[in-house]
């Protein structure tokens, strides 16, 4: 029986939970993965590039990445059947540049003949390509069912529409999304269909040797008010006034959000703020150099904070809302809390009392789970079948 030709199409901010997906699914059927990257997303946690005007629209990723780079994706892309990126130049989501590269991206869709389109996000920028897709042609991955609080957009909201009347199925990483999907579109339940996470082992390779011993509490990521880094600031002194030896590092850039540096120098010598993008590398050193990372969170349909602290051996401390419950064990594999300033803090006092968060270390799986992969494999497979059957 001929396998299944499938185009995954994903953007590099997710590109590290697409690497463990992709695991499950390679063997089964035959993957072309494309990566989109654009001016805002050269650098992601997994994917760097310096500079993408010399590249042409479509080059395969061999030709633009360091034979180092290259090592370090290899057993990643090991059995997929081809690898390119799709570049788009232009800063503006809304251009020729993007109609244009989309245009591009819809031709190769017909002239390779695809049996599936999966789309790991409905992209802006490569909407023209909607235009090239039989009925019925296209799965959808949803990360964000509804946008985060502060987030929200009428033009991005137009793109996820038009996506969404075109997919013929829908996945997510969480029973938490799904919910939020169900209960904001009217779509039939045989369309929705849930993949687990798997730890972001990518970030592993660059673990730091000999092992430094931990010295900080750690928030890293985006700096958006949806993930209460200003429930954190204000825990902060509430720890000190128990724990007055403690250390905290705050490292990422700022999305719209301005942290209160007032409240930050208040505590200058408690807490180190990195207002920058942090390479790989760094991210490695600091998550590995933590005593556990913090997420103190307003909302969380899935997190790549959380899988990535996993890989990394770490325990994470996060508030008790969305997706979070589903993969952290209260007190088994990390924390849970409400999203306030006291509760946080408590929860800190809590895990850092005769160490508890090195008990917790223990218990974190942060291998890759066959048994979440075999569930992973069937649900692909799941979508992939009807899809093909119908076209």
């Amino acid at each position: 029986m001929r396998k299944r030709r499938v185009l995954y199409y994903v953007h590099t901010y997710f590109l590290d939970s697409c690497l463990e997906t992709l695991q499950s699914i390679k063997n089964h059927v035959d993957i072309d993965l494309i990566i989109e990257v654009s001016p805002d997303s050269r650098k992601s946690t997994v994917f760097e590039l310096s500079e993408i005007h010399q590249f042409n629209r479509l080059e395969k990723l061999e030709n633009i990445l360091s034979p180092k780079t290259q090592v370090q994706f290899h057993p990643y892309f090991k059995n997929i059947f081809s690898v390119e990126v799709l570049i788009f130049k232009s800063k503006s989501m809304l251009s020729a540049d993007s109609i244009l590269g989309g245009f591009l991206l819809g031709r190769l869709i017909r002239s390779r003949k695809y049996d599936v389109v999966h789309f790991d996000t409905a992209s802006g920028r490569a909407l023209s390509c909607l235009l090239f897709l039989k009925q019925h042609q296209m799965a959808l991955t949803i990360h964000d069912p509804v946008p985060h609080i502060g987030q929200e957009s009428f033009l991005l909201d137009m793109v996820r529409f038009f996506y969404k009347r075109q997919a013929m199925s829908f996945l997510f990483y969480s029973v938490y999304s799904s919910g939020l999907f169900k209960k904001y579109n009217k779509f039939s339940p045989n369309t929705i269909h849930q993949l687990r996470l798997q730890p972001y082992s990518f970030i592993s390779q660059f673990k730091p040797s000999p092992s430094p011993s931990p010295s900080y509490i750690l928030f890293f990521g985006q700096l958006s008010y949806y993930k209460g880094i200003d429930l954190l600031i204000e825990a902060i002194p509430m720890v000190l006034k128990v724990r007055p030896y403690e250390h905290f590092v705050i490292a990422g850039k700022s999305n719209g959000f301005i942290v209160d540096k007032k409240s930050l120098d208040q505590h200058i010598h408690h807490i180190t703020f990195i207002d920058d993008y942090v390479s790989i590398e760094e991210l490695s050193n600091l998550i590995y150099s933590s005593k556990f990372v913090v997420c103190p969170y307003r909302e969380a349909t899935q997190s790549g904070v959380l899988m990535t602290a996993f890989a990394m051996g770490k325990t994470v401390l996060a508030t008790n809302i969305g997706a979070f419950p589903e993969y952290i064990s209260d007190g088994i594999n990390g924390k849970l809390t409400s999203a306030d300033p006291q509760s946080i803090a408590s929860g800190i006092l809590s895990m850092l009392e005769s160490d508890h968060y090195l008990t917790m270390e223990k218990n974190i799986s942060s291998g890759y789970s066959s048994v979440d992969s075999m569930h992973n494999t069937n649900t692909l497979i799941m979508v992939y079948d009807p899809i093909q059957k119908l076209i």
